[in-house]
Formats: structure tokens, C-alpha cells, sequence
């Protein structure tokens, strides 16, 4: 299995490729200037992506004091989008429970509820895959960051700059999502949702439990595990897309400027 040393191996010998790919063109004989630009503007990426090889380290350990000092953390996370997806499994069971007792009873009246059930049965459907797609996004991220960030390291280092776009993208998303994800159930307790404090039933009539399920549960997480989970996801592709860009460097400009003459 390959690890993130391995890709910096790599990216390292690209970054020396491309500084004398560089040398190379500046010194060449053909009196061709769009081939001759181009040494400049290599030797100066090889040296950038050699420093940001050199730099690997100091990413990850930045990035894990910056989640310390917002109170981001992945164990308290994990905990948090566990007891979620366990309270939308309890919600799912009583759903499933009071349509198979509906669908037994011999009362006309008491199946028309049975396509109410069924329209619940797909909203929790929905919200669960909601849940358990952030939490494998997150365990992508938090066991990988290290990886994510080498090969956009060694996408930076590629020649002529074809992946330094890719690279950019690469490193913003883990660095961003690293420390931005575990830190939602936080985000959804400043806006004043506790997704872990839901609302209970307090009746055993079909019908209560309907209208419970219809104004209160329901709301309650499509709020609290969609909409606002959702808000805030893009909030961090944002960011990161802002952090790609800016390491990547803006148009044909790189973050940190190189003079070479």
C-alpha cells in the first residue's frame, strides 16, 4: 500500500525534473520565445514544489493545532454522527413497527395511514444515506489526509504545469476538510440545534404518532442532518476551493514569489 512518503518521493524528483527541464530552456539555442519563456517559470515551480515537499510536516502539524484551537475534534465527531444515525435507526424501527401493525389491522380506517408510513419510510431513508455519506466522507479524510496532500504535492510538481490545478484542489480539500468537518456538530450548536436532543412522542394513538412524525420529527432532522449539514459542506468546499487556488497560485502567478533574474 502506498504511503504518503512514497508520492513525496516522487514529487520531489519532479520538482529536480522540472527546475532543469527549466535550465535546460533557458539555455537552449532555439530563438523561439514561447519555448525560452517557459525556463523561468519552471526553475521557479521546481523550487516551489521542492519547498512544498519540504514542507509536507509542517502542513499536517498546522492544520492539527488549527482544529485544537476551534475545538474541532474527530473523536467527539465520530460520537456525535453515531448517536444521530442510532436516534434516525429508532425513528426508522417505530415507522416500521406501526405500519406493520397498520397493515395487519382489519379497520379500513386505520389504513389510510399506511401511505404516509411509506412516504416516512423514504424521508428516513434519505436522511440516514445522508448521515452515513458525511461519516464516509469523514473517516475518507481523516485517514487519508496525509495521502491527499502528497499527491497534490506531487500533482504541483508535474512539468509545464498540467496538474497544478488538480494539486491545488488536492490539498485544499484535505487540509480544509480535515479541520472544518469534525467540527459540525459545533457549527449546528451555535445556530441552536442540538440534533441530539430531538422531540419526543408522547402518545401510543397511530394518528399522534402521524402528526408527531409529520410536524415534529421529520422537520426536526431533514433540518438538522440535510439542510444545515448540507450549508455548511458547501461553506468548506468554498474554502477549500479558495486554499486550492491560492496554493496552485492565482492565473500564471504563484503563491510565493520566485525571481529567478
Amino acid at each position: 500500500m502506498f504511503n504518503s512518503f512514497y508520492f513525496l518521493g516522487i514529487a520531489f524528483n519532479l520538482a529536480i525534473l522540472t527546475y532543469f527541464i527549466g535550465v535546460l530552456l533557458m539555455g537552449s539555442p532555439i530563438p523561439v520565445y514561447g519555448i525560452k519563456k517557459w525556463g523561468p517559470k519552471l526553475i521557479s515551480d521546481g523550487i516551489y514544489s521542492a519547498v512544498l515537499v519540504n514542507s509536507f510536516e509542517a502542513i499536517l502539524y498546522f492544520s492539527q493545532q488549527i482544529s485544537n484551537i476551534i475545538g474541532s475534534n474527530w473523536t467527539s465527531f465520530y460520537n456525535w454522527i453515531y448517536q444521530v444515525i442510532a436516534q434516525e435507526l429508532e425513528i426508522y424501527t417505530l415507522i416500521r413497527t406501526l405500519y406493520a401493525t397498520i397493515s395487519i389491522s382489519q379497520d379500513p380506517a386505520v389504513s389510510i395511514f399506511l401511505s404516509p408510513l411509506t412516504i416516512f419510510f423514504s424521508f428516513l431513508t434519505g436522511l440516514i444515506a445522508t448521515m452515513e455519506t458525511i461519516l464516509t466522507i469523514s473517516y475518507l479524510v481523516n485517514e487519508n489526509v496525509g495521502i491527499f496532500i502528497a499527491l497534490g504535492i506531487l500533482f504541483l510538481s508535474l512539468p509545464f504545469r498540467i496538474g497544478r490545478s488538480i494539486g491545488g484542489a488536492l490539498i485544499g480539500f484535505a487540509v480544509v476538510f480535515y479541520i472544518g468537518l469534525p467540527y459540525l456538530p459545533n457549527f449546528l450548536t451555535g445556530l441552536g440545534v442540538n440534533v441530539l436532543n430531538p422531540p419526543a412522542v408522547n402518545s401510543n394513538s397511530a394518528s399522534d404518532i402521524l402528526n408527531f412524525l409529520a410536524t415534529e420529527a421529520i422537520p426536526f432532522y431533514v433540518e438538522g442532518t440535510v439542510v444545515l449539514p448540507a450549508a455548511y459542506l458547501t461553506i468548506l468546499a468554498g474554502l477549500s476551493i479558495g486554499l486550492g487556488s491560492a496554493i496552485s497560485g492565482y492565473s500564471s502567478r504563484l503563491p510565493i514569489p520566485i525571481e529567478i533574474f
